[in-house]
């Protein structure tokens, strides 16, 4: 698959809902496939992304088996109910990647340095090659996140990026500098569909 562009969407916060820790009192990623539920208007964000004729790809940081949290089998669970979901609502996406590394992990395998978990880049890039993106293509590309990690892994990979001002996941935020913020997905979703007829017509010029 290629494309002249494409919108990446990070998934916890964004795309599915954030569930309570009672232990830090903190809305962290769902461990249970049981307790996936999707973010009001995440279907619908899908939806009016596609009216634009470009790919969609999930990129999300998903370090609890690094730490011992959960298993890779429990993620796997996860990340199958998260795209039920999208399903059973009539949408998709075309590519997902994750990371499960984390530096501090606990786990011989998943505990360590890697140049795929956000903020550095490697996770849209990963993706965008395997959605045959070139570095132009990036540039006019979108990433849709809740963090300042999305952001500034987007701005690295030389994406336009909308921060989702959740407030269950304003611990994860302390002032990224997005080209836009929303208080959703779909609301981000509209941004990005508003800006694109104009980045066309920049192009045609």
């Amino acid at each position: 698959m290629s494309a002249d562009r494409a919108v990446f969407l990070d998934r916890d916060g964004v795309l599915n809902e954030l569930v309570l820790n009672r232990a830090t009192g903190d809305h962290e990623s769902p461990y249970r496939p049981e307790d996936v539920a999707l973010a009001p208007g995440a279907a619908e964000a899908i939806r009016l992304l596609r009216t634009l004729d470009v790919p969609i790809a999930v990129v999300s940081n998903q370090p609890s088996a690094a730490k011992g949290t959960t298993d890779l089998e429990a993620l796997a669970a996860v990340h199958d109910a998260v795209m039920a979901l999208l399903e059973d609502e009539g949408v998709a996406v075309d590519e997902v990647r994750y990371c499960f590394h984390h530096p501090a992990g606990t786990d011989p395998d998943l505990g360590r340095l890697c140049d795929c978990r956000k903020p550095a880049p490697g996770l849209i890039l990963q993706a965008a090659d395997a959605l045959g993106l070139d570095a132009a293509a990036l540039g006019r590309s979108w990433l849709i996140g809740d963090s300042d990690v999305d952001v500034a892994a987007g701005r690295a990979a030389g994406l336009r990026t909308v921060l989702v001002e959740d407030p269950r996941s304003s611990h994860r935020r302390a002032g990224a500098e997005a080209d836009a913020r929303a208080d959703d997905v779909l609301e981000a979703a509209r941004i990005v569909a508003a800006a694109t007829p104009t980045i066309l017509g920049e192009e045609a010029r």
